[in-house]
């Protein structure tokens, strides 16, 4: 087996492939679940996500060509509202961790529904690269949802996490769930 054959079919490559894919065929339903379905799974899915993205293998990129992007502006557009729509008035959080918030005096605000579908792209892009079934494409991809997981979407994940914990936890959640089932 080569080295792009040994990291496109490691086990943690695989693995990781399985809970992307879960991830982003969980967002595609969104419209199946209520709110607390929806955040009660993604706090579970999401760390998940996470360890076996720290998990994929390094490598190089073989090609010099940019990789194709399958995720168009629209399809992006229509999964983050469909998520706004779902969380409502929960969709905000502040977040501290963003370089500008050491030059602010007033909070960065981000949103939820705007970080899901950020991680959503992603690894969307990557799954259907994965599905192409060429090797170095699928090594390539490997190599670069592994470096944007470094530089972007690992904290972003992170972050979002941890405004879904706070809603989950420190709020009137099932009061309110209540509330919207009437």
């Amino acid at each position: 087996m080569t080295e792009k054959e040994d990291i496109v079919f490691s086990r943690n490559t695989v693995e990781f492939v399985t809970v992307a894919a879960e991830y982003c065929a969980y967002l595609e339903r969104t419209t199946e679940h209520s709110r607390k379905e929806f955040i009660e799974t993604l706090l579970k899915l999401l760390p998940l996500l996470y360890l076996k993205a720290q998990m994929l293998p390094d490598g190089e990129l073989l090609s010099d060509d940019d990789l194709e992007d399958f995720v168009t502006e629209d399809s992006y557009e229509v999964l983050r509202m469909t998520i706004f729509d779902l969380l409502a008035d929960k969709d905000s959080y502040l977040d501290v961790f963003v370089d500008d918030m050491k030059y602010s005096d007033t909070p960065v605000t981000k949103s939820i529904s705007e970080d899901l579908a950020d991680i959503y792209q992603d690894i969307k892009n990557f799954i259907c690269l994965f599905q192409l079934g060429i090797n170095e494409t699928m090594h390539d991809a490997i190599v670069e949802c592994n470096e944007h997981f470094r530089s972007y979407w690992g904290q972003t994940l992170v972050n979002t996490m941890r405004a879904l914990h706070d809603i989950r936890y420190n709020t009137n959640y099932d009061e309110e769930e209540e509330e919207i089932n009437e």
